[in-house]
């Protein structure tokens, strides 16, 4: 480990790297891999009920265990009918004698009254009853619409209930350790999807997709935790919107790989590229990122200089040994939660999150019926690239959008042209202006680059503000606010409904948008500071 660690900072210095940039590309590829983990079955349920309905060993369970005396007794009832049904045709006369008397055995004389029978009677050997209609009911009524919602929500179940715990341990303990295993845990559990799935059918998945929920849910409390600790105040617009846009670079990814190698027999490719991945950025992410610049063995010591005199001069920041092993932070004491949560902004940060997930859940659903009816029209390889790349450029231009607005916003705040809450409240308007273009123009051609701004300006301003707020529970306010933030994603079956069925529902939460905007706040709050 230590000649390792030699070389990479021998590295390290020779091309002058800076570390909160290696950092921040390696948080932003985490958020990528966890977004890639979670999409990942949304792309490929319909492929999964398909190869379930036909091999599905639950189906095959419900279906009466083969009994050859049940089946003999059925041919002999066969038999007798069809006797009876050719005596009413008149094709053949017996007389029976009112009084029955045992006839004599004659052969010759019943060979030729049964050779009529088509089917002799048989006993059937032992052997699987082939799959059926009735065993097709059976795996429709397993994967039930009704059970493929209960699949898709049951990641959201989880992933809401770990964000503020990840949050508070990130602050007390590190965000590395925390950040690598909510993301290693997630790649193991998506490795043993496929299998967890062909033996343990929908209610085995099921469990595993409540398990990555919950281990996925620290994901974004941990960054922001580790951001607030190492993103200056001046470059924290394009860093940090840039590393928590990344779920837009998952969602390209997971649909270029749905269109590249997710042929219907194939689905499980996808599961084991995937976690492959994140296995691999696990490995990377441990050797060289630590959750202070002050445990990094790495950073030049006027780097380290630079961050400490340009973070939050808010931030609890304290000295311990550079190359440690392990991180050894001096945690804040217990989080304000009386406080935190009597606080007005933080309510206008939650809804205004709340109001951004509803929308990307809408907006990911058009995306994938767009997908559906242009891979409808051609099946070739170019096809499928071609309306993958027509449903992906909207999200990579999500991302660059966030550079731009964060870079603007740096700009904004550095030149004193406006204020850090002026700033973050005119980013809020710009979402809220270029989502309303959007459903305005929703018919139209280019009716996506307004949502496209909108979606861009989201991450330099709300999505920020948890850093502004409060560094030193950064992540405590993210998983307060992306936690709760997650909730349409759990009920959107139902929210979609009651939409669809109040046409007011679509402006009460435009109207809401916009009032959040105007009492978010990007000043540090005063719960901030521990007391004592």
């Amino acid at each position: 480990m230590f000649s390792i660690q030699h070389m990479l900072r021998v590295l390290f210095s020779y091309l002058r790297v800076q570390q909160r940039v290696v950092l921040c590309c390696f948080s932003l590829l985490a958020i990528i891999n966890a977004y890639t983990m979670r999409l990942c079955l949304d792309l490929s349920l319909n492929r999964i009920v398909l190869e379930g309905c036909a091999h599905s060993p639950h189906a095959v369970a419900k279906v009466k265990p083969h009994n050859w005396l049940t089946e003999l007794g059925a041919r002999l009832n066969q038999t007798e009918n069809l006797i009876r049904a050719r005596l009413r045709a008149g094709r053949e006369h017996f007389y029976h004698p009112p009084e029955y008397r045992p006839p004599e055995y004659r052969p010759s004389e019943w060979k030729g009254r049964f050779a009529a029978i088509k089917q002799p009677v048989k006993v059937p050997s032992i052997e699987p009853v082939p799959v059926s209609s009735r065993q097709r009911i059976s795996c429709s009524e397993m994967w039930s619409r009704q059970t493929q919602t209960l699949v898709t929500a049951a990641f959201y179940a989880g992933y809401m209930l770990t964000h503020v715990p990840g949050g508070r341990l990130s602050e007390c303990c590190g965000g590395k350790w925390i950040l690598g295993t909510a993301i290693m845990s997630s790649a193991i559990l998506t490795l043993l999807t496929p299998v967890a799935v062909r033996h343990g059918g929908p209610y085995a998945l099921m469990a595993i997709r409540l398990g990555i929920g919950l281990c996925e849910g620290p994901t974004f409390p941990a960054v922001s935790a580790m951001l607030a600790q190492w993103v200056p105040e001046g470059e924290r617009g394009l860093l940090a919107s840039g590393v928590l846009s990344g779920g837009e670079i998952g969602i390209t990814l997971v649909q270029l790989l749905s269109g590249l190698v997710m042929a219907e027999e194939d689905w499980p490719v996808a599961f084991y590229v995937v976690g492959g991945g994140a296995v691999a950025w696990f490995l990377g992410f441990t050797l060289i990122c630590y959750s202070k610049p002050d445990n990094c063995p790495y950073i030049q010591s006027e780097e380290r200089e630079y961050i400490r005199s340009h973070v939050s001069a808010t931030l609890l920041v304290t000295s311990s040994s550079a190359g440690e092993d392990r991180d050894e932070l001096q945690p804040p004491s217990n989080a304000p939660w009386k406080r935190m949560l009597m606080s007005t902004p933080l309510w206008a940060l939650i809804s205004a999150s709340m109001q951004h997930d509803w929308s990307e859940q809408q907006f990911a659903q058009e995306l994938q019926k767009v997908l559906e009816d242009l891979r409808s029209k051609g099946s070739t390889l170019w096809d499928e690239l071609e309306a993958s790349i027509k449903v992906t450029a909207p999200h990579v231009g999500n991302w660059l959008v966030s550079l731009t607005t964060g870079t603007l916003s740096d700009f904004l705040i550095a030149e004193r042209i406006l204020s850090r809450t002026e700033t973050r409240r005119l980013m809020s308007w710009l979402v809220f202006f270029c989502g309303s273009m959007y459903m305005v123009s929703l018919k139209s051609a280019g009716a996506r680059i307004w949502r496209v701004l909108a979606v861009g300006a989201y991450y330099a301003g709300i999505k920020l503000l948890p850093l502004d707020m409060s560094p030193n529970y950064a992540g405590t306010l993210m998983g307060i606010s992306n936690g709760m933030g997650a909730l349409p994603g759990l009920l959107l079956p139902y929210l979609r409904e009651f939409e669809a069925d109040h046409a007011i529902v679509g402006s009460v939460r435009s109207a809401l948008l916009l009032i959040c905007s105007a009492y978010i706040s990007a000043e540090v709050q005063s719960y901030n500071q521990p007391a004592g």
